[in-house]
């Protein structure tokens, strides 16, 4: 019978299954009257005919089986009867199905709630048609060059000689995040927004709600004063105005004109997708065009491209990747200063979007399994000390005739209706875990808020749920199965028929369950360790009363440095006079906010490096006053002055890193130093300042080179962060500092307000929610393990109460019995500390990659952990101890 015949015979016995079974009778009391009646014909006597007949036709109820089982009857109404005995019994022991469910849910609950995390973040189709054709060639660094990124952007010619030569890509986009001052609409409002090629919306295969994308016209220098609106945007700015196509909005003082708004929910790229190597908002509000000149680069140019693309249909990740090999060994050729900086690697959507949270995740996925396996063991002990109940009923069933599959059978379903039970608790709190999670998840996580119990997640739910029923319930099941009929009927069933076996089985999984929370709580541990070693890492600035904030300057507004410098020293200006504030700064970059800007540099005192040995420093542009805003201290000579201007000598400041690197024991003031690709004139280093943490606090300070901005030409000096240091909270700034900027123009909104404490914070997220997560289940796994352990050695107390009450009777005293549970515990406990040591030394050198400061074998955190474990396994035996001391050698000595 086929899975459809067999769904529908059971569909029909489910609704019929009493209709069916009166006519069976009816037709079974047929043949037994027919019968009678010809063995009457034959002269027997009424009695005796039905007599032969129904020895003729055997046992009743047997041909009844069998005729059910021919009819594919017998196994879906055995089932429900299982299912409805074991109801009943779980009934009777309210206790038992209580902690049972319970340790269930936890389990199911927990894994639930990850699973629907990993499933947004890894495994859910992103909302794109065709996302597996959407890939981005990013660019590698030069072999051996380490700045703390993994991938660079590429150039403008690099690009357009990709779109150009390209073979395997249908349509090609290039893009940059920048911000957009919104005038004249109301208050003066800073965006967030994307330059975009017009290749990057066909990549992505999207289109707008209202309007359309740009045109390839659009895409170029003199026609891009057009823009695409968030509908996040058009609503919140534009109230969702229909006629919103065609009318013209100021951005950075330039007239735009609106030509399409973008479905719900749709903000592309967002922060938490894109590398750290890139900087984009968490959400972007408009799209301009990316209008790249063809001819020689001006000033006002960005370098600095992220690349997407769509596949052609039916090329493939490696197809493509040799096609960008094969582009990259031409710019090679091409290009005399660019060796080794042509490698590319061409990465799918769905994997960037997932980023670095891939590991974490799955961390926390096999974390979240040990816990189940650690809850399916709890239980199972249970279900062992409960099958020695049940000894009388499982020998009376097979005394009278059921079959060894049978008695598995029946204990299966049990155990199974009892996962389902606590699968059905785990399904409310895994939603109850996902609300919280969503709420209070770090949003460096990409797509958290697309978590939800959708059918996949209900999918492996159900499959969790049966798989941890049937693995807890086998061994007890086998058990039952396996007894000798003989010994139990001899024994009456009584419980104390205990078997060497069934001790056995349960004490081995009391060790299993102490080694594997061993193994989960050194993880935490270790991870604990490490989130404290960073806490206590010195950043190279000081993030206690400091703010900073963003401004971005329209570039028809401030055409020339003279201009910039001049606003940026008014507003500086109006920031030192404001009362509480002790300094004012404004730089390019902000420490740990993930951007900095790395370049290739010279020496005067020595000859050019190329390939590999070229020297490379991050350039930051600041003003006189960032280091003492920011709290980074001028280790030698001296920081910008007022008087560092255009028309006096260039001058740097350098990193300790930098000067340790490259004169190491020698004194770098007075040396000479200056970007190397750029005609800059050399600038003498007059001062060295403390190392700082530029993306992480894990890093390794990078090299820095410092310059004042009122020196140099930039086109970052249009977008630039303003730093300020106060003597009192910097929340109480927060009213005056928009009046202070506003006062210099009052069309310069301001952005990204933060304070420095929480830019450090924000960076310590995803390791912070991996040790809580984990903490969570360290704990849960402590005390399910305690669980199992006061279960097992309580259990070994009442099936020794006799034995107690002979051993006190004879002399023993309390305190040496007490001992004798306690040493009984402490051995398990000492026997699974010694496996979980041995396992979590092998399973921690996979977490090498989430550590800092620590080593995957630290004896301190095996050994604490070890000690906790075994003080809890103790408190657990205690109470067993104490009730064993207590026990009344005549009472004892009359038990059973």
């Amino acid at each position: 019978m086929n899975l459809l015949g067999v769904l529908r015979t059971f569909a029909a016995n489910v609704m019929h299954n009493s209709h069916i079974d009166d006519e069976m009778d009816e037709e079974l009391r047929s043949h037994l009257e027919n019968r009678t009646e010809d063995l009457e014909r034959s002269g027997l006597s009424h009695a005796e005919a039905a007599r032969r007949a129904r020895m003729e036709f055997g046992g009743y109820q047997k041909f009844k089986e069998e005729c059910r089982e021919a009819a594919s009857v017998h196994f879906f109404d055995t089932l429900l009867q299982d299912i409805r005995y074991g109801l009943r019994t779980l009934r009777k022991s309210p206790g038992f199905t209580a902690v049972a469910v319970l340790t269930l849910a936890l389990g199911i609950g927990a894994s639930t709630a990850v699973f629907s995390l990993v499933n947004a973040v890894l495994l859910k189709p992103l909302p794109f048609p065709h996302a597996e054709q959407i890939v981005f060639p990013w660019r590698l660094p030069r072999k051996g060059l380490n700045l703390g990124f993994d991938i660079y952007p590429w150039g403008r010619v690099d690009f357009l000689f990709f779109a150009q030569e390209t073979k395997t890509f249908e349509d090609l986009g290039a893009f940059l995040s920048g911000t957009f001052d919104l005038t004249g609409s109301g208050d003066p409002v800073q965006l967030n927004g994307l330059r975009a090629s017009a290749g990057f919306f066909p990549s992505l295969g999207v289109s707008p709600a209202l309007g359309r994308t740009f045109t390839d016209e659009e895409d170029r220098p003199g026609n891009e004063h057009v823009v695409i609106l968030s509908d996040a945007l058009w609503r919140e700015r534009f109230g969702g105005d229909q006629s919103i196509l065609g009318r013209a909005i100021e951005l950075n003082g330039a007239a735009y004109t609106v030509i399409g708004v973008m479905p719900p929910g749709f903000a592309f790229p967002r922060a938490n997708e894109m590398p750290d190597s890139f900087t984009f908002a968490p959400q972007v509000q408009l799209w301009v065009p990316l209008a790249l000149n063809r001819g020689p680069k001006i000033l006002n140019e960005s370098d600095e491209l992220a690349v997407i693309g769509r596949l052609k249909p039916g090329v493939t990740i490696s197809q493509a990747q040799a096609d960008m090999d094969v582009m990259g060994k031409r710019l090679e050729r091409d290009r005399k200063n660019g060796q080794g900086w042509f490698r590319s690697n061409v990465t799918p959507l769905a994997r960037q979007v997932a980023g670095d949270t891939r590991q974490p995740l799955l961390l926390i996925l096999a974390a979240v399994g040990v816990v189940v396996l650690i809850a399916c063991s709890n239980v199972a002990s249970l279900l062992l000390t409960r099958s020695l109940n049940r000894k009388r009923e499982m020998t009376v069933r097979a005394a009278l005739g059921a079959r060894a599959s049978r008695l598995i059978r029946q204990l299966l379903t049990e155990s199974v209706v009892l996962a389902g039970m606590g699968g059905v608790l785990g399904i409310l709190l895994a939603k109850l875990a996902i609300y919280f999670v969503k709420i209070f998840g770090p949003s460096s996580i990409p797509r958290l808020n697309e978590a939800s119990l959708d059918i996949r997640v209900f999918l492996f739910a159900l499959g969790v749920t049966l798989l941890t029923g049937i693995l807890f319930g086998l061994a007890p099941a086998l058990g039952a199965a396996r007894q000798n009929l003989v010994e139990s009927l001899k024994d009456g069933g009584r419980r104390s028929g205990s078997s060497r076996a069934s001790q056995n089985a349960r004490n081995s999984l009391l060790v299993s369950q102490i080694a594997l929370a061993l193994v989960l709580v050194i993880a935490t541990g270790l991870l604990t360790r490490t989130f404290y070693r960073l806490l206590k890492v010195d950043p190279g600035f000081q993030t206690e009363h400091a703010l900073t904030f963003q401004l971005t300057l329209p570039a028809s507004k401030y055409p020339d440095q003279a201009h910039i410098v001049s606003v940026y020293r008014q507003v500086l200006h109006h920031l030192q006079g404001l009362p509480g504030v002790e300094a004012a700064g404004v730089t390019e970059t902000v420490p740990m906010d993930g951007v900095t800007e790395s370049t290739a540099i010279r020496f005067s005192d020595r000859p050019r490096a190329n390939g590999p040995e070229t020297p490379m420093a991050n350039y930051t542009m600041v003003s006189p006053g960032y280091f003492a805003a920011a709290g980074t201290p001028i280790l030698r000579g001296r920081g910008f002055l007022e008087s560092d201007t255009a028309n006096s000598m260039p001058v740097s400041v350098i990193s300790e890193a930098l000067a340790r690197k490259y004169w190491p024991g020698q004194d770098p003031i007075g040396k000479r130093i200056a970007p190397r690709s750029l005609s800059f004139p050399e600038e003498t280093i007059v001062g060295i300042a403390a190392d700082v943490k530029r993306l992480s606090l894990r890093e390794s300070p990078p090299p820095e080179m410092y310059v004042p901005y009122t020196q140099k030409i930039w086109p970052s000096l249009l977008e630039m962060n303003v730093v300020v240091r106060t003597v009192q909270d910097p929340a109480s700034l927060t009213a005056s500092l928009p009046a202070a900027v506003h006062s210099v123009d009052p069309d310069l909104p301001i952005a990204n307000l933060r304070t420095l404490n929480s830019i450090v914070e924000d960076s310590m997220t995803v390791p912070r929610f991996a040790m809580l997560l984990l903490g969570a289940f360290g704990g849960l796994a402590l005390v399910l393990a305690a669980v199992g352990m006061y279960g097992v050695i309580s259990y070994n107390v009442t099936q020794r109460t006799q034995e107690i009450g002979i051993r006190m009777a004879l002399g023993a005293q309390r305190g040496s019995v007490f001992q004798m549970v306690l040493g009984q515990g402490a051995r398990l406990a000492a026997f699974g500390i010694a496996i979980g040591l041995a396992a979590a030394f092998a399973a921690t050198r996979l977490m090498r990659s989430f550590l800092y400061g620590v080593d995957s074998g630290d004896p301190l955190t095996f050994a604490a952990v070890a000690l906790l474990l075994a003080l809890v396994a103790l408190l657990a035996c205690y109470i067993p101890a104490r009730r064993a001391m207590r026990v009344d050698p005549m009472v004892a000595l009359r038990y059973e």
